[in-house]
């Protein structure tokens, strides 16, 4: 077969099996993790794509994260895909299916290697730690940053091949290194296929065009949109450091002799992209300050220290025994010093290792410290949130593990495949063959498992909790998935798990334990278990005392149990510092009532409306205050019609609450025959949905419609 077709063919299954292997996720929702300030509930994304969204993405440091072109690419889902999730979804698949491609298309121009290229990319588009970039929408920013880190490169060595040689007779180590390699044919050192024309005095010349720079400042370019997509693409300029080294050979790294000043040309090459990269530092530190990142004090430095080795250890053990994947795993615990130390011997020895194969495998000089230096901005020596690692952060590092693994194997001395005259590559036959497609059958099949687990929340959440016990993070999504799916019994068991777990100093900083007493007490609220929910309440103001939502509903339970002064000195404070709360107002004002203090409670009324001039409930209550209050003073029917017809045409008349107000305030200002009426729509209505004690209510008001007289507040 040409090569070019079956470099087509290898990239278009490529292609085909990956977006079938992922295609499930078409039919997955969306989670409660990101995805609300992602996507459904960012009042700038889910719009859509307009002038004004464009700006707030480029100026915007939302989720403590700047990555403007990350906010576009969701905001062009939603203008074609509105929020229903399958698109979205659908997006994270094709970018990753085409980096797949992209990535064996890049090997394979950068070694001439098509079927180890081939099986790194097929290893990096189906292993299972590589589910959780493409299946959750909010990680569109890994395959996104990824998508341009490829594409940099892939221009980088374009700049390369047309920048080698500027001179025919420079002479330089770049050229005798690579005419070396090329000439010699060497089986296990494979470069780029790089182009050959003519000779002079005997030593062959490389093209160069003044194509060069514009290679050069097309990579410039995309390495940016790559940092606007992801921040963790700030290594990018090590990485074509290593590139330098193998596969483009640009120093020799047969005799070491390197030339310091090829070192220093090939370093300064890179200034404008660590230009870069330190801005786009300094821009992602202003964006993550102070809320995402976590203090020294909250976590110290050995134990960030203590945390990155053992966490390195974690990922190559999790790339080679894919199990029990989660979607967090938390600072549960600090590793104990032995551990962290036998940590940081295994990854001293491997790097030994790694160099002391330098000469004649570099390849896994550069797999390996792509694998570690990639890791570097996201291991945790500067901790954002409150995970201790994450499956994600393995999209782009874990290709340096598989060019190792491949390259080595194929290049070890058992008979792996017979090799072509000429090639340094032969057609894989038997062991490595069958070998080869069992790894990647068994990886798919991984894959499709965990792939299960990203179908909504509840699953999600049921999973990592599963793996990881005692997981708060989990407990409280889960609870919060539950409650939205109107389970609100399971909802409190899992709240109720999550105020019980004892948060560690990076957790107790999202204030979960805080938020889980505080929705525990609504719901038991909302089952009126006013008691236990009264404790949950003041389990939040004992921490957080300035949490006026919290002392709100501390104060609605008291008024339920029948401890007005309490509930009224507790609304009084709340307001104090939470003076904007219309319904707040409105409940004060209620509880007012209740003590007789009627004039107090007209003026927390009226703040209520104030505050909410189109609040159905603040319109409705303040009508009925004017309609049915026993002060005559205090009584104005003409406004509490007005009032009570706002809040009916609000409800479009479906309310019989409202209708119930209305009739009152008809009554009031002497109209008995319209509150006759509309008394009688409210009993009708109010039976229809099953209220029967507004039914019974709206027929206690017509009797004393027909006796013509109005109704009182008693």
């Amino acid at each position: 077969m040409p090569k070019l077709g079956r470099t087509f063919w290898i990239c278009l299954s490529l292609v085909v099996i990956t977006v079938a292997l992922f295609w499930p996720l078409t039919t997955c929702q969306f989670v409660n993790f990101d995805d609300p300030d992602y996507v459904y509930q960012n009042p700038y994304v889910s719009p859509g794509l307009t002038l004004q969204n464009l700006s707030w993405a480029l100026r915007a440091s939302y989720a403590s994260n700047w990555h403007p072109l990350t906010w576009v690419s969701h905001m062009i889902d939603c203008d074609m895909f509105g929020l229903e999730p399958a698109g979205h979804h659908l997006t994270n698949v094709l970018f990753h299916a085409a980096n797949a491609a992209l990535l064996f298309l890049l090997l394979r121009k950068m070694t001439g290697a098509t079927w180890r290229s081939a099986f790194v990319a097929a290893l990096f588009a189906w292993h299972p730690l590589h589910v959780e970039s493409v299946a959750w929408v909010s990680e569109r920013k890994d395959v996104l940053s990824a998508f341009f880190f490829f594409l940099t490169i892939w221009a980088y060595v374009e700049y390369t091949k047309s920048n080698l040689l500027r001179q025919e007779h420079s002479g330089g180590q770049e050229v005798s290194g690579l005419k070396s390699k090329v000439e010699a044919q060497q089986p296990d050192v494979q470069v780029s296929s790089f182009k050959f024309q003519g000779r002079h005095r005997g030593v062959r010349t490389l093209c160069c065009s003044d194509s060069s720079f514009v290679w050069y400042f097309l990579a410039l370019f995309l390495f940016a949109l790559g940092l606007m997509s992801k921040p963790m693409l700030v290594t990018t300029p090590f990485v074509l450091l290593l590139l330098d080294f193998w596969p483009l050979g640009r120093f020799q790294p047969a005799t070491f002799n390197i030339q310091l000043s090829t070192v220093f040309r090939l370093f300064r090459e890179k200034l404008p992209f660590f230009a870069l990269a330190v801005l786009d530092c300094m821009m992602t530190v202003h964006a993550q300050r102070p809320d995402a990142m976590a203090s020294l004090d909250a976590l110290p430095v050995p134990s960030r220290i203590a945390n990155a080795l053992v966490s390195y250890v974690l990922y190559l053990w999790k790339t080679v025994w894919p199990q029990n994947l989660a979607v967090l795993y938390p600072y549960s615990h600090e590793w104990t010093f032995w551990t962290a130390v036998g940590a940081g011997l295994l990854l001293l020895a491997i790097s030994a290792a790694a160099l002391w194969q330098a000469r004649r495998r570099p390849y896994v000089t550069v797999g390996w410290f792509w694998f570690l230096g990639t890791l570097v901005p996201v291991i945790g020596l500067v901790q954002v949130g409150m995970h201790s690692m994450a499956d994600r952060y393995t999209y782009i590092p874990l290709i340096g593990i598989f060019i190792m693994a491949v390259w080595g194997t194929m290049d070890s001395p058992l008979p792996a495949a017979k090799r072509g005259e000429g090639q340094g590559e032969g057609s894989v036959i038997s062991f490595w063959g069958l070998a080869s497609a069992a790894v990647l059958v068994t990886l798919t099949i991984c894959t499709h498992a965990q792939l299960r687990y990203w179908h909504d929340s509840v699953t999600l959440w049921s999973r990592a909790i599963e793996v990881i016990p005692n997981n708060l993070r989990a407990e409280y999504n889960l609870g919060v998935a539950l409650r939205e799916r109107g389970d609100s019994q399971e909802a409190i068991s899992h709240y109720l798990k999550a105020t019980q777990i004892r948060p560690d100093r990076v957790e107790a900083r999202g204030g979960l334990p805080i938020l889980a007493h505080q929705n525990l007490g609504v719901l038991l609220a909302r089952q009126a278990n006013w008691t236990e929910a009264e404790t949950h309440f003041r389990a939040v103001l004992k921490e957080k005392p300035d949490d006026w939502e919290a002392r709100g509903n501390l104060a609605g339970c008291l008024e339920v149990e029948g401890r007005f002064e309490e509930a009224i000195k507790e609304f009084r404070t709340a307001l104090q510092g939470a003076p904007d709360i219309p319904d707040m107002w409105r409940r004060f004002a209620n509880t007012l009532l209740k003590t007789g203090r009627s004039t107090e409670a007209e003026k927390a009324y009226r703040q209520a409306v104030k505050l909410n001039p189109s609040g159905v409930l603040e319109l409705n209550d303040l009508a009925w205050f004017l309609a049915t209050d026993p002060h005559p003073e205090l009584r104005n029917g003409a406004e509490a019609i007005t009032l009570a017809q706002r809040a009916c045409e609000l409800t479009a008349g479906t309310q019989p609450r409202c209708l119930g107000t209305l009739d009152a305030a008809y009554a009031e200002a002497g109209r008995f025959s319209e509150a006759i009426d509309t008394a009688q729509q409210a009993q009708k209505l109010a039976l229809e949905q099953g209220q029967n004690g507004l039914a019974a209510l709206a027929a206690e008001r017509l009797e004393l419609y027909r006796a013509g007289k109005p109704y009182r507040q008693h």
